[in-house]
C-alpha cells in the first residue's frame, strides 16, 4: 500500500521497529519536487496507514454547531497521510483557501443568476449593485465579449484586438457559419495578410496590395 503524504511533508523517517529507520523524501525531477511525498515502503506504509496498531475510537464533529455527529472504530492513522492521492488532507492554509474560494464561488455564481434575470426582465442595474458586480465578475462575463475579424475573443467596448492588433472595426456583424462575414482586407495587417495567403496556397512574396489582389483573385 502506497501512502500520500500533505504537501508540507517533505521529508519523514520512522525508526526501527515501527519503520525501516531511512529518510523517505519528495521525489524530484529535473530540480523541481513533486507536491506530495509518495512512500512505498512496507514497513512505513504500515506505521502511518496505522495497520499495526490496535483501532481508536474516533468522534465526527460538525464544524458548524461543534455537536458530535457520530463516532466509530477507525485505525490509528498518523494525521497528514492517505492511501490514495485523491483523500489526501490539506494543510490549514489549503484548507483557508479552499473555503474562501468555495464561498467567493457561490457569491459570484449567485450574482451571475442574479444579473442574468434583471437583464431578462429589462430592469436597469442600480450603481451600487454595479459596483460590487464589477469587482466580484470578471469583465468578459459582466459586459460580454466580441470577436475580431480573425477570431480572437476580446472584452466588449475595446477598439482594437489585444491578440493581433486589428481594429475591431474592421468586425461586421456575425453571421451565420454558412455566410461568413465580409472583412476589409484593406483593414488587416500585411503579417495577417501573408498568413492568410500560405493557408490558401499562394505566394505570400510582395507588397500589401499584391497581397491583397492575390487574395481577392483567388477568393
Amino acid at each position: 500500500m502506497t501512502m500520500w503524504g500533505r504537501s508540507d511533508i517533505s521529508l519523514i523517517s520512522i525508526p526501527a521497529p515501527d519503520g525501516c529507520g531511512a529518510q523517505h523524501t519528495k521525489e524530484v525531477t529535473r530540480g523541481v519536487p513533486a507536491k506530495h511525498i509518495k512512500i512505498d515502503c512496507e514497513p512505513c506504509e504500515a506505521y502511518l496507514s496505522g495497520a499495526r496498531k490496535p483501532k481508536i475510537l474516533r468522534y465526527q464533529i460538525d464544524g458548524k454547531t461543534g455537536q458530535t455527529v457520530r463516532q466509530e472504530r477507525v485505525a490509528d492513522a498518523e494525521p497528514g497521510w492517505s492511501s490514495t492521492p485523491d483523500t489526501i488532507p490539506l494543510t490549514p492554509d489549503e484548507e483557508r483557501v479552499n473555503s474562501t474560494r468555495q464561498e467567493r464561488g457561490r457569491m459570484q455564481i449567485e450574482m451571475i443568476q442574479a444579473l442574468a434575470a434583471m437583464r431578462s426582465t429589462g430592469i436597469q442595474v442600480p450603481p451600487e449593485a454595479m459596483w460590487l458586480l464589477e469587482r466580484e465578475i470578471p469583465e468578459g462575463v459582466l459586459r460580454g465579449t466580441v470577436v475580431c475579424a480573425e477570431g480572437h475573443d476580446n472584452a466588449a467596448g475595446v477598439k482594437f484586438c489585444g491578440e493581433c492588433g486589428m481594429s475591431m472595426s474592421a468586425k461586421a456583424a456575425i453571421a451565420p457559419a454558412e455566410e461568413p462575414a465580409a472583412v476589409d482586407l484593406g483593414r488587416l495587417h500585411p503579417q495577417t495578410l501573408r498568413k492568410r495567403c500560405r493557408d490558401a496556397g499562394l505566394s505570400d512574396k510582395g507588397s500589401k496590395d499584391a497581397l491583397i489582389g492575390r487574395l481577392q483573385a483567388a477568393a
